[in-house]
């Protein structure tokens, strides 16, 4: 289990699950269609969907927690709402380009976040929960 600031966020065999402090959840697994895998190579997974899937919910976390927020996306979901186009496409961006840092080191080109603070701060969650 994963504890950042807004939620909990569990592996499941399938994928991943965020559980708000709420109380409200939303789940995320791997889909078999081609852009999914090509997005899961650019990011440096290889052919490892279930672990792009998994990351790819921590980084939403992330992002949007160095912003002082929850995930504008996951927390919409999770609570039956529509999330914001505009905003959901830049936490998409954000989370890609935190996941393509930590796993290719390509520097995003994106200015006001603090990269290499978030890098270490995704690859510390990540070395705990496979502890």
């Amino acid at each position: 289990m994963i504890r950042t600031a807004f939620a909990r966020l569990h592996w499941t065999p399938d994928g991943a699950l965020s559980v708000f402090d709420d109380g409200t959840r939303w789940g995320a697994q791997p889909h078999d269609v081609p852009h999914y895998h090509a997005l899961a190579h650019r990011c440096g997974y290889e052919g490892d969907t279930l672990a792009y899937a998994r990351e790819h919910e921590l980084a939403h976390h992330l992002v949007a927690e160095a912003f002082g927020k929850p995930s504008v996306v996951l927390w919409s979901l999770a609570h039956g709402e529509e999330p914001d186009a505009c905003e959901t496409a830049g936490e998409e961006a954000l989370a890609l380009a935190l996941q393509r840092y930590a796993r290719t080191n390509e520097v995003p080109m994106i200015d006001r976040v603090n990269w290499p603070s978030l890098r270490q701060l995704f690859r510390t969650h990540l070395e705990n929960v496979h502890a």
